[in-house]
């Protein structure tokens, strides 16, 4: 993804990182609390993929807040039986260009394998390349960095001018990006972004 130089100044000119072994600010480390509470997943799991969101975003620009709304949505907050045993927070299938460790598992009534991670970095970082290979999700890649509005908005599905023209979406469920906006809003995610910029 290219990035432009003036996002590139602002983050280089960002004092805040966050990096695996530092710890979490006492409010980050509460939302994390309550996302834990909520759901039953350890508070550690939950800030280890916390951690890995905001870095993704000072690196690339990519909203954590919606990353980690996503997570939180399709993961069942960390604790679904994909994510306990595969690492899995997005429900990526291992297709066949999938080269990593494979999980199978009974999914829409088959067998069927999915990506299997060794941490939250590595999900994360297969997420965001997986994002960038479909053409459809450029113009979410090229929002603002950390604009979670125009991010969200990038990734749902949307129909063009001409009948014949569709763009689609993460999800095929029409009320997606509001579950995500949801999650957000519950979670106070939004908190997370504010405090890296």
């Amino acid at each position: 993804m290219r990035i432009k130089l003036s996002v590139i100044l602002i983050l280089c000119a960002c004092s805040f990182s966050i990096s695996a072994q530092q710890p979490l600010s006492s409010s980050l480390k509460n939302i994390a609390n309550v996302v834990s509470d909520s759901f039953g997943a350890p508070v550690t799991t939950v800030e280890a993929f916390f951690k890995e969101a905001l870095k993704l975003e000072q690196k690339d620009g990519v909203p954590a807040t919606v990353f980690i709304g996503l997570a939180i949505l399709e993961s069942a907050g960390f604790s679904s039986y994909l994510y306990q045993k595969a690492r899995n927070p997005f429900g990526m299938k291992a297709t066949s260009v999938w080269k990593g460790e494979k999980f199978m598992m009974w999914h829409e009534g088959k067998m069927t394998a999915f990506r299997q991670y060794e941490d939250p970095g590595e999900a994360v970082r297969d997420f965001a390349t997986f994002l960038r290979s479909r053409k459809w999700f450029a113009d979410a890649l090229r929002c603002p960095s950390g604009d979670a509005e125009c991010f969200l908005e990038g990734l749902s599905a949307r129909q063009g001018s001409k009948k014949w023209e569709y763009e689609p979406g993460y999800a095929r469920d029409p009320e997606w990006a509001n579950k995500i906006r949801r999650v957000i809003a519950k979670y106070k995610l939004q908190e997370l972004t504010a405090k890296i910029k």
